[in-house]
């Protein structure tokens, strides 16, 4: 009876059209408990990824037809293959040629004619983080699964607790002397705060299983929009607006749109205490992304705690002080991930903060 692995064996996809180094490549590997496909051709590699999609590519970079720059870009541009490591092979001067393959999104490098202690160390290393990564994306799934059916299921009974508070402030609340009526009043603010904690969770969770529509988005527009449709809940107030010139760009509409208005919201918030408030929206650029700045003159904070500011339910002001759920700054990271951006924030108690966002050009 031969041999039963129980575990699986990590697949391999060799591109290259060298026989002797496809030769010492394929033997070592084999030897070592790696399953190899081999590709001579470019378009070959890409056909065998769209049948099965290998765990690691080893990839050359002088091909006939289609070099591997080409192939590794392909593949990088490729939602559904973007995440398989690519270590390209390359010659031991072509110092070019590996800064080229690490732009394209490769994940490391081997020089030809092999060392096989070296060529070995890199396989298993990359394998074994692309493992964690998925292994960590799924436990990610998995808790925002988790924390969608926990909120979805507890919205139901706190909107029946909520409905129930008010037939009872309807019927009774003049039977009631002002301690009572204190207490139904208090009842009633927090089961609406819990109920708002678990609307925010529920868009939080959303964010990672939402379908992306990518479109043209005048940022400009959509922040004046915004910021109109917040103004008007807040009328008497004295608020300097001022947006400079913003660029467009390419995204999911409902999240950015969600972004904004999770951005003005904490900088409305956090200056309504200003006799005169002042919000600045402004952007910048470098070669590859546009950045854009909302600044306020509001309570501001530490920056000591500045770690904080993106965790879910993490607050830096009472709720005393400032109301609000400790998740919306945690949904604007999480849209600006899946649009491959990010957040970050600078401020000084009582003189304002600064909330940046990063976009990336294409």
């Amino acid at each position: 009876m031969g041999k039963i692995h129980l575990i699986s064996q990590p697949e391999i996809l060799l591109v290259d059209d060298t026989p002797e180094h496809i030769e010492a490549a394929v033997s070592v590997l084999r030897e070592n408990n790696f399953r190899v496909r081999i590709a001579t051709k470019g378009n070959t590699a890409l056909k065998l990824i769209k049948q099965h999609q290998p765990d690691l590519i080893l990839l050359d970079i002088y091909m006939p037809e289609m070099d591997g720059f080409e192939i590794c870009e392909i593949i990088k541009s490729n939602s559904d293959f973007s995440s398989i490591p690519v270590i390209f092979l390359t010659a031991s001067n072509d110092e070019e040629s590996i800064k080229k393959g690490f732009a394209l999104g490769a994940q490391d490098y081997v020089v030809k004619p092999f060392n096989i202690s070296e060529l070995l160390a890199r396989v298993n290393t990359h394998i074994k983080l692309k493992q964690q990564t998925q292994s960590l994306r799924e436990a990610n799934r998995e808790l925002d699964s988790f924390c969608y059916s926990v909120s979805h299921d507890l919205k139901a009974p706190l909107l029946s607790i909520s409905k129930l508070i008010e037939y009872l402030a309807s019927d009774y609340l003049d039977k009631l002397d002002s301690e009572g009526q204190e207490l139904i009043n208090n009842i009633r603010e927090k089961s609406m705060e819990v109920i708002n904690i678990i609307d925010h969770l529920l868009e939080f969770s959303k964010m990672s299983e939402m379908q992306m529509q990518t479109e043209v988005i005048h940022l400009e527009q959509l922040f004046h929009k915004v910021y109109d449709e917040l103004i008007k809940l807040q009328p008497k107030r004295q608020i300097k607006f001022n947006v400079k010139h913003l660029p467009d760009i390419k995204g999911d509409p409902v999240m950015i749109r969600l972004l904004v208005l999770n951005i003005l919201s904490n900088a409305l918030k956090y200056t309504r205490n200003r006799k005169k408030a002042i919000i600045e929206v402004t952007s910048s650029e470098s070669e590859s992304e546009y950045i854009i700045s909302v600044r306020d003159n509001g309570v501001g904070f530490d920056m000591r705690y500045a770690s904080r500011l993106f965790g879910v339910f993490q607050r830096l002001h009472s709720q005393n002080e400032f109301e609000g759920s400790g998740v919306g700054l945690a949904i604007c990271q999480k849209i600006l991930k899946r649009h491959h951006g990010k957040a970050w924030m600078i401020g000084e108690v009582d003189k304002g903060a600064t909330f940046y966002f990063s976009f990336p050009k294409t």
